[in-house]
């Protein structure tokens, strides 16, 4: 699809909606398809996920402060992964593999919204390499 990452032309982009198309044209991949690839790993590593969390403040309500990991899982689970959460913060060239675009990803959902990440790794022949969700809150 592209031979390195300067062929997305991204410079001449000025909204998201422009970028998706560029990503869409040049990859084949939507933000949709990265965030459901964010909410999946969520999900599938929610126990696991709770332990890099002091506590959550689901959708930055901290009257309603989850600080046990059964309550932080399931909160991941039934509200935190779902894609609406997950908003586009960057891309970059990967640092470790020069064929991958690296997606960072925020999540309004878990207190003010800069708690917890993810990262999508895609291919330049628009392939989902990896991805993941991690919590900052340590």
């Amino acid at each position: 699809m592209i031979e390195k990452f300067e062929d997305l032309d991204l410079e001449s982009v000025e909204t998201l909606e422009q970028a998706e198309e560029k990503l869409k044209e040049k990859l084949g991949v939507s933000f949709e398809q990265l965030k459901q690839a964010l909410s999946d790993y969520t999900v599938a590593h929610a126990e696991e996920l709770t332990h890099e969390f002091v506590n959550i403040a689901p959708l930055g309500d901290y009257s309603k402060v989850l600080d046990n990991n059964d309550g932080m899982a399931e909160f991941l689970k039934t509200e935190a992964h779902k894609i609406e959460h997950w908003h586009i913060q960057g891309l970059t060239a990967s640092d470790v593999r020069k064929d991958l675009i690296s997606f960072h990803f925020a999540n309004d959902a878990v207190d003010d919204g800069d708690s917890f990440q993810g990262f999508v790794y895609v291919s330049f022949q628009g392939k989902i390499k990896h991805a993941f969700t991690q919590g900052n809150d340590n």
